[in-house]
């Protein structure tokens, strides 16, 4: 029989060529190869948008996102009243999703709420640059933070334990993670709800906002009117009362950087 110099298979070739010898049936090994061979060519095969690139490769990225966040710090008051919160949208804004868009794209895949959801449990969201500094300096001044986000309310804890695992000085007693939940949608009405968040800004103001992460200690901090002294987020519709399709920009423009601060993100937006 006609042997073959063992330097001269591969992983690859040697169960090709003992099927072949051996005239069995290949098939599910053959089709196996063939379909890791296909992966690795589509994985290959799928570049990543500017946008993504942009987000995580670029110099302008951080620099733009770390100074907005200086500028957001210069715009804290010295100390704050119990009633004051900054509302902060999450995703983008306080956790840097970049990972979950470069895997997608690198798959050749979009956005789903499936795979979302799943990046959402791993838990491996990075900080947004500046946003340590920010917070830090907010929780040292005496602030409180509410994180309004369009995360499902179901995987908020799942986004508490992200937060914390990133060494933010983050507790029950200043923070209130607020997900989002069918209500924030139908309670749209055009007139005192404009968008998805609107709901759950006014439950802050009210005094009745469902912290997620409250504990017995936490509850009574939370169950009392504030005042929004300052919103952040990467969306023009982390801003009360605008959309989209009807934001006034010479009417925000005022307060931007002072009162409103919004951080660059072209991956993904409600455009």
């Amino acid at each position: 029989m006609f042997s073959f110099p063992t330097a001269l298979l591969s992983k690859r070739t040697l169960p090709l060529i003992i099927c072949s010898l051996t005239l069995g049936a290949c098939a599910s090994t053959t089709g196996a190869m063939q379909a890791e061979t296909n992966a690795e060519s589509n994985a290959e095969s799928y570049p990543l948008s500017t946008a993504v690139v942009y987000q995580t490769e670029s110099k302008e990225y951080p620099l733009l996102s770390s100074y907005i966040y200086a500028q957001a710090t210069k715009a804290l008051p010295t100390s704050f009243q119990p009633s004051d919160v900054i509302v902060m949208d999450v995703d983008e804004t306080v956790l840097d999703n970049s990972q979950y868009q470069r895997e997608r794209e690198q798959q050749g895949l979009g956005y789903s709420s499936e795979s979302w959801n799943a990046w959402i449990a791993r838990k491996e969201a990075t900080a947004v640059p500046g946003v340590t500094d920010f917070l830090n300096e907010v929780v040292a001044r005496g602030g409180k933070v509410a994180l309004v986000t369009n995360r499902d309310k179901s995987m908020d804890d799942a986004t508490w334990q992200n937060l914390l695992a990133l060494g933010l000085p983050l507790t029950a007693e200043n923070t209130c993670v607020l997900g989002r939940t069918a209500q924030d949608k139908t309670a749209i009405d055009g007139n005192t709800v404009i968008n998805d968040k609107d709901l759950r800004r006014s439950q802050l103001k009210q005094g009745t906002a469902n912290c997620s992460n409250s504990t017995p200690a936490s509850k009574p901090t939370w169950q009392a009117q504030h005042r929004l002294l300052m919103q952040i987020g990467d969306n023009i519709e982390d801003f009360e009362g605008v959309t989209q399709e009807h934001a006034n920009v010479d009417a925000l423009l005022p307060k931007v950087g002072k009162s409103l601060f919004i951080l660059p993100n072209p991956m993904y937006g409600s455009w």
